[in-house]
C-alpha cells in the first residue's frame, strides 16, 4: 500500500499536513493547543490576541437559526501578557 504524503509549504511554513484547528475555543490555552498539535494537526491557530485585554460584546453573542448560527463575540481576548 502506498503511503499518502500530505506535507505542505504555505508561505515558507512547512507542515506535515494541512490540517489545523479553527481560531476560537480550541485555541484558548497553551495546554489545549498542545493537545490539538499532539493529536496530529499540522499547525495550531490561537484565539484572537491583542496588545490589551478585551472583554468583547455582552450576551447574547450567539443567535441560532434553522440552518446555522450567527455570532458576534467582539474579539474578546486576554491580552498579550497572557
Amino acid at each position: 500500500m502506498t503511503k499518502v504524503k500530505l506535507n505542505v509549504d504555505i508561505a515558507g511554513f512547512k507542515m506535515e499536513n494541512p490540517c489545523m484547528n479553527a481560531a476560537g475555543v480550541l485555541g484558548m490555552t497553551p495546554s489545549i493547543l498542545k493537545r490539538v498539535y499532539e493529536s496530529g494537526a499540522g499547525a495550531v491557530i490561537t484565539k484572537s490576541i491583542g496588545p490589551e485585554p478585551r472583554e468583547g460584546h455582552p450576551n447574547p453573542t450567539l443567535v441560532p437559526y434553522e440552518y446555522g448560527a450567527l455570532n458576534a463575540m467582539g474579539l474578546p481576548n486576554p491580552g498579550a501578557e497572557y
